[in-house]
């Protein structure tokens, strides 16, 4: 029973230190903060990854990996430092407006998506999956919101 206990609340520790993976850095890795350090991320992008449109074929993203590395982050999104970056995950696939074509679909990995991450930007990120060729489905930017210039008073 101990044990079991133990196990558990390791397994807990384990899954509450996630986020900080997400976020630790080093002169190889890319700065990425979880969506909650919106406060200390201004000079950063914003990356929006659960909000595809299904109707539009465009899944949510889990990303998994940043400029060819492992990550930890968020399903629904992170902060990642200013330039040109690459992410790629897996999608979740909602079939019901976008149905498969074909009795034997094989799905190939999709290629990195490379972006070039202006600070302040809002990037929405999604898999597109509409064409009857799967091997054309990729990881899109499907939207981009910018951030209003700072009013001048002349």
């Amino acid at each position: 029973m101990h044990r079991s206990i133990t196990a558990f609340f390791t397994g807990l520790l384990v899954l509450a230190t996630l986020p900080v993976l997400a976020q630790t850095t080093d002169e190889s890795q890319t700065l990425v903060l979880p969506l909650s350090a919106a406060d200390t991320a201004t000079d950063m992008a914003r990356v929006i990854t659960s909000g595809g449109r299904t109707e539009e074929c465009l899944a949510p993203v889990s990303v998994t990996r940043i400029d060819g590395e492992s990550r930890v982050v968020s399903s629904q999104g992170f902060f990642i430092e200013p330039g040109v970056h690459t992410i790629n995950g897996r999608a979740m696939l909602d079939i019901s407006h976008c149905p498969l074509i074909g009795s034997n679909p094989m799905i190939d990995s999709a290629a990195d998506l490379e972006v070039n991450f202006e600070p302040g930007g809002t990037y929405h990120v999604a898999y597109y999956h509409a064409p009857a060729n799967t091997k054309d489905w990729k990881l899109v930017v499907w939207h981009v919101e910018t951030t209003p210039a700072e009013p001048t008073n002349f």
